[in-house]
């Protein structure tokens, strides 16, 4: 799992949302929907073109622990 900051759509206060790490690089290398969660207003909506190359930045810049 990983915890990646998300901006919710209704209040626009930043929060963290756990990820699957596999979940997300299979989402994102296939070019699927990547489903994001604001916890504040239970929201879910789908990542907008900016928000995924804001988590492939993020990815490619986070060391993951592979044990």
């Amino acid at each position: 799992m990983i915890r990646l900051p998300v901006v919710c759509p209704q209040c626009g206060e930043e929060r963290l949302a756990d990820f699957s790490v596999a979940v997300l690089a299979d989402s994102l290398m296939g070019k699927n929907t990547v489903e994001l969660h604001s916890s504040c207003h239970r929201v879910t909506w789908t990542a907008s073109a900016s928000e995924r190359e804001q988590i492939r930045q993020y990815l490619a810049s986070v060391p993951l622990d592979r044990s």
